[in-house]
């Protein structure tokens, strides 16, 4: 059977496996707490949208045999990116943008706010879980992302999310504490993974992997385009991340674009196959954080970027120069952290759509010359590679659970 939700949800609410769970319109959790079961299916009508406020909480905890699934109303066969609004979680940690309001929500909506002083706070849960086909533009230049947070704090649990076909940006934070944890993110129509007003979240194991005929930056990064020093200033640190690309002959396509006085620090990064460039630091604020330690890289592996695959940079001189002089290629090519060149022995299939293997052969480069990952409850200390796949290994904490449909 089918149940159709529009509106307001207020108090605690159960949305069982039973039944497809079909979204009206932009469905607002006021209050309470949405649990969804795993393997329950929530489907989105054109225009339909999920919004968990400030003052609510998300529990969707599926399982690797059955993942919750929040994906397009259309028929199989006829689904594409921006069929449906996608999944928002708001909450009240901390973000460095005054009255902060979601893209994709009124502006003078108070459904739509977010962001405080709660740096352990909780959105939720989001667990085992697809969302496919999200992202429509709600208004003129307002899109929705596949999965968008703003001002969730480290009390959030976002693990084992795979974000498919998104039309603009796969994953998108604006500011807050979350942390990501075994993320896919597929072929994403803008970036695979956005952060904006203050993001300070740890992340382990996140593979993107971009399309050829659509996307734009893996990463794409921001600390405040109006105040490019706003505190909290984004920072997040992250190991064994795999951005993926097919070298695309359509699209310029980039690693990163760390921007608007971004910090953040890198460890245990392959990137493979750009047709863009590997990174571009734009703006002078942002170069001062790769001077005073508050952007850094350590073991990054860099494979198979440009137009023919060896050009790791792009020239920005004279007119070009959106980093106050800074020099991409002499600064990264000199800093011990970055490894350029080497094959990381991805089979062919890396970047299939249908069936992708994300796993390097038993011999790569990639297990050598890792950072040991921190101590603490959310790491993986025995991540010793690159990338977000180990190394020759038989099982991965994709199966199971991850689709690729085309339509």
């Amino acid at each position: 059977g089918e149940q159709v939700v529009s509106g307001t949800l207020n108090g605690d609410q159960h949305w069982g496996a039973d039944r497809t769970w079909i979204l009206d319109g932009i469905v607002y959790v006021e209050s309470g707490r949405l649990t969804i079961d795993a393997g329950a299916r929530v489907e989105g009508r054109p225009g339909s949208a999920l919004v968990v406020t400030r003052a609510a909480s998300l529990h969707a905890a599926g399982r690797a045999d059955a993942p919750v699934v929040f994906t397009s109303n259309q028929a199989d066969g006829t689904r594409q990116a921006g069929d449906w609004g996608g999944v928002v979680l708001l909450g009240d940690a901390p973000v460095n943008q005054l009255d902060a309001q979601i893209e994709g929500v009124p502006d003078n909506d108070p459904r739509g706010a977010f962001g405080g002083d709660n740096a352990n706070g909780s959105c939720g849960v989001l667990e085992y879980a697809r969302i496919e086909f999200a992202g429509f533009e709600v208004y003129a230049n307002n899109e929705l992302n596949g999965l968008t947070l703003g001002g969730c704090g480290s009390g959030t649990i976002v693990r084992h999310v795979q974000v498919h076909r998104a039309l603009d940006d796969g994953i998108e934070l604006f500011g807050g504490t979350a942390d990501l944890r075994h993320i896919l993110i597929t072929g994403a129509g803008d970036d695979s993974l956005d952060w904006d007003w203050g993001w300070r979240g740890r992340v382990q194991f996140l593979i993107a992997q971009q399309y050829s005929s659509n996307g734009d930056n893996a990463f794409e990064a921001d600390n405040n385009g109006d105040r490019h020093d706003a505190r909290p200033r984004s920072e997040p640190v992250m190991y064994n991340v795999s951005l993926i690309s097919p070298r695309s002959h359509d699209q310029h396509q980039r690693a990163m674009t760390l921007r608007e006085g971004t910090g953040g620090h890198f460890h245990n990064l392959v990137i493979s196959g750009f047709s863009g460039e590997t990174l571009d630091i734009q703006d002078a604020s942002t170069v001062v954080n790769l001077n005073d330690g508050t952007l850094t890289f350590d073991a990054v592996l860099v494979h198979n970027v440009g137009a023919r695959g060896v050009t790791w940079f792009e020239d920005e001189s004279e007119s070009g120069d959106d980093d106050a002089g800074l020099d991409e290629h002499r600064y990264f090519q000199a800093l011990p952290g970055m490894r350029f060149g080497e094959d990381p022995l991805f089979s062919r299939n890396a970047v299939d759509l249908a069936r992708p293997d994300y796993t390097p052969g038993s011999a790569s480069p990639l297990k050598n010359g890792a950072a040991t990952p921190p101590q603490g409850e959310f790491w993986d200390e025995t991540a010793l590679y690159l990338g977000a796949v180990r190394p020759g290994a038989a099982r991965v904490w994709t199966d199971g659970w991850t689709d690729f449909p085309l339509n």
